[in-house]
């Protein structure tokens, strides 16, 4: 038997660089390196890429020097102090930028990777 495959269509991957955005979702997960956050991202662009989706992993560490706490003060507009409690409510449907880095996965796709979040441009 000689071996034949299908070629699919490729999905488009979300052009690197920076882009509007809304966080409109945060996952709990567990990954290699313990517990982390996924955060979800709908772009808000003028283009093709309006109303797609992308995210980005960080460990669940969040002060002023970890990713989390970057991005957490990034989409308040301020870093939390020590001790306040940073809900879900308080993230969902905030305005940031963000950057995308293209990353390949094991098998060698590569998919569009959320780097960094910043704050929103003034106005959105």
């Amino acid at each position: 038997m000689t071996w034949n495959a299908t070629v699919e269509k490729a999905t488009a991957v979300v052009a690197g660089g920076e882009f509007n955005a809304e966080v409109t979702g945060i996952h709990d997960m567990v990954g290699q390196h313990g517990h982390m956050v996924r955060l979800e991202f709908t772009l808000s662009t003028d283009d093709e890429w309006d109303g797609r989706r992308v995210s980005g992993i960080a460990s669940k560490k969040l002060c002023e020097n970890t990713k989390l706490g970057r991005w957490v003060g990034a989409i308040l507009g301020r870093m939390p102090d020590a001790g306040d409690d940073i809900a879900e409510e308080d993230l969902l449907e905030k305005q940031c930028r963000i950057v995308i880095k293209h990353k390949t996965n094991a098998d060698g796709v590569v998919f569009a990777n959320v780097a960094d979040v910043l704050a929103p441009k003034v106005p959105f």
